[in-house]
């Protein structure tokens, strides 16, 4: 029997940790600009367990949750943000002329949400210097949008970034991370693979180059505009803004995507609990399914890429192919589609993770969104990828070197080798099995993501900021990070030293030449008379 004084011992033993890293409730200012649904919902499940777990929270959104439920939870709708913004872009139009064209049109929409959000009524209030509230941290989108980072000088809080995407270029360089050109594709380069020849390099560093350089010298300029007329002129310059963020959430398993990265990076996918998803199907829609013998595929292009943006060329294409197969084919399809084959079923909307989750279904086509990526893995499901645009080539270039599926380009693949791709991915059971396996890498983790996520934000609540992680890098130029300063000296030096020995060669040469054509020897080996 332990006696009472080893109990209580026990206990304290017990008790004092968790009372140790207590965080106190916090007030914390939340501002996610952009109007993707995907890049909304993978931020969600941060903000409202942040609020369960007691910290007031005021959340700047264009898809407000609206749950009358949550406690300390005040969310104001950026109604600039309808999706009418994303409906004018031609994706798929976009998708033939590369990345460098689609990013320009997104870059340039920036100026008018970055004004429209700064100008939102309640953020004027928040914001006027005649204001007396107070943040103890805020946490922005770390997405072309820089100008919000002056919320944290103006408020004198700590600052935290969260990125849906996994980690590009700008925020590699912003972070002071290490910059892999030499083996990492950058997220955009969506024609270059791990195993890159001298010339693959050359490319893949233009990538990165010009990323870094259209993000400084294209976007900076626009946010330093807002910055001026917003918060005025005491501001850091705007490029400077983002050296007060103490951390960068980024949405990434660190098994998908390995990098060495900086303490202050901080990976924040790799369980189901992250993202908890409606299970629920339709009644009708659920008996069909549960009905199909062969079983059924599911088609969708995600939130931003609909399938009526198709060509009438497209359209007639996957129509043509699907008529023919043995499976159900259900369709994320937004309006009326003409010519429906028996076996093809559209719904302007489905619950995502339902359908896959649902035991018939056989194969997913989908435009490769991380979102998606990470609930078909979650459901062992294979996939065939139709990646359009930004990191949508990369998730699915990594479900094909596991053997998990296969990649085709939406605007060139014809009938007869999406036929041929199907039905390799339903009948050869390698990659199911190979995504099965992908599965358990996702779940397979020393941590729960979600709560690693909160101690994190927490731990720079508590020591209000985390300067302690800050690399050295970040402070540096980027010429002596990638030690160009000394390969110059170097190179200088070699060609100082080879000019040197140049002359020195040349001038024995000609000194030799000059030297004078003696007609005797000065000895002779003849005997003298």
């Amino acid at each position: 029997m332990v006696c009472l004084s080893c109990e209580m011992s026990l206990k304290l033993i017990l008790i004092v940790p968790i009372l140790w890293i207590t965080t106190d409730a916090a007030r914390i200012l939340v501002v996610i600009p952009e109007p993707s649904y995907s890049h909304q919902v993978a931020f969600r499940p941060l903000t409202v367990e942040l609020a369960r777990r007691g910290h007031e929270l005021t959340v700047f959104t264009p898809a407000p949750i609206n749950d009358p439920t949550l406690q300390n939870y005040t969310e104001v709708k950026l109604s600039y943000c309808s999706y009418e913004m994303i409906d004018s872009f031609d994706l798929l139009g976009f998708a033939k002329l590369g990345v460098w064209p689609l990013l320009d049109a997104f870059y340039r929409r920036n100026e008018k949400m970055t004004d429209s959000a700064l100008s939102n009524p309640i953020m004027q209030r928040l914001i006027s210097s005649n204001s007396t509230e107070k943040f103890d941290l805020i946490i922005v989108e770390h997405l072309f949008y820089d100008a919000f980072y002056a919320l944290s000088y103006r408020f004198n809080a700590s600052l935290i970034g969260l990125t849906s995407l996994p980690i590009m270029a700008f925020h590699h360089y912003t972070f002071g991370n290490p910059i892999l050109w030499a083996y990492l594709p950058d997220l955009l380069a969506n024609t270059l693979d791990e195993d890159m020849n001298l010339a693959d390099r050359f490319l893949n560093a233009y990538y990165y180059i010009r990323q870094i350089y259209w993000h400084r010298y294209t976007i900076i300029p626009v946010q330093e505009k807002m910055v001026k007329k917003y918060f005025g002129d005491n501001m850091p310059p705007a490029h400077e803004l983002v050296s007060n963020m103490d951390l960068l959430l980024a949405n990434f398993h660190p098994f998908l995507y390995p990098h060495a990265n900086v303490p202050g990076i901080i990976p924040i996918k790799g369980s189901r609990q992250i993202n908890q998803r409606n299970h629920n199907l339709p009644q009708d829609l659920k008996k069909i399914l549960d009905d199909t013998k062969e079983g059924f595929i599911y088609f969708s292009l995600g939130s931003n890429i609909k399938s009526s943006f198709l060509s009438a060329e497209r359209l007639a294409m996957f129509l043509e192919t699907f008529k023919k197969l043995p499976y159900i084919v259900l369709w994320k399809y937004e309006s009326d589609l003409l010519d429906q084959p028996n076996n093809v079923i559209t719904r302007e909307w489905l619950p995502q993770h339902a359908v896959l989750a649902h035991p018939n279904v056989r194969l997913f086509m989908y435009q490769g969104g991380l979102q998606s990526t990470e609930e078909t893995m979650e459901n062992g499901v294979p996939v065939i990828g139709l990646p359009v645009f930004a990191d949508q080539h990369y998730n699915v270039k990594q479900l094909e070197n596991h053997g998990a599926g296969k990649r085709l380009i939406i605007t060139d693949v014809n009938e007869d080798e999406l036929t041929e791709a199907i039905i390799e991915v339903i009948t050869n059971s390698s990659y199911k099995n190979n995504m099965l396996k992908l599965r358990d890498l996702l779940h397979d983790l020393p941590y729960d993501p979600l709560n690693n996520a909160i101690w994190w934000i927490e731990h720079v609540i508590r020591h209000k900021g985390a300067r302690h992680l800050r690399n050295k890098s970040r402070d540096m130029p980027w010429y002596k990070t990638q030690l160009l300063d000394m390969l110059a000296i170097v190179l200088i030096s070699l060609a100082l030293f080879a000019y040197i020995i140049v002359v020195i060669t040349r001038l024995i040469f000609r000194i030799v030449k000059l030297m004078p054509t003696w007609k005797k020897p000065i000895f002779s080996t003849k005997k003298q008379q």
